[in-house]
């Protein structure tokens, strides 16, 4: 089957891929094929639960990221956290507002995430690797 899999890709512009390859990903565990999957629908539940605070109040989830990734927390702000906190987030909002690209995340995951989009994550650890990064 694997071989049949392989010879049906190079069919499609003459791609070569080892039937060894088909082989183990159709021996892979089906406890393997069970977590991915859930993997994924916590992923949903999550992105879902997010989108809707998002939804209900932009400033305040923002502002709750923000303490996230700096490690702070909203119980222990000082009044020095709090104003950076107001000035960052009226900071995004202005950007938000003049239609800007005004990304929660470090630009750098943006730009992972679409670079394995569009050239898959071989290309991507290879170029990484020339790079020394």
């Amino acid at each position: 089957m694997a071989q049949a899999i392989a010879d049906i890709t190079y069919s499609y512009k003459e791609t070569k891929v080892p039937a060894k390859h088909y082989k183990d990903a159709l021996s892979t565990d089906y406890a393997e094929m069970l977590e991915a999957n859930v993997s994924v629908k916590l992923v949903d539940t999550i992105y879902n639960m997010l989108a809707g605070l998002e939804k209900e109040s932009p400033r305040l989830f923002y502002q709750a990221l923000l303490l996230l990734d700096t490690g702070a927390k909203p119980s222990t702000l000082t009044a020095e956290q709090y104003q950076a906190m107001s000035v960052t987030a009226d900071q995004y909002e202005q950007m938000k507002a003049q239609n800007k690209k005004a990304h929660m995340l470090d630009p750098l995951a943006h730009d992972t995430f679409n670079d394995v989009l569009k050239n898959g994550v071989l290309y991507r650890m290879e170029n990484n690797t020339e790079q020394g990064e």
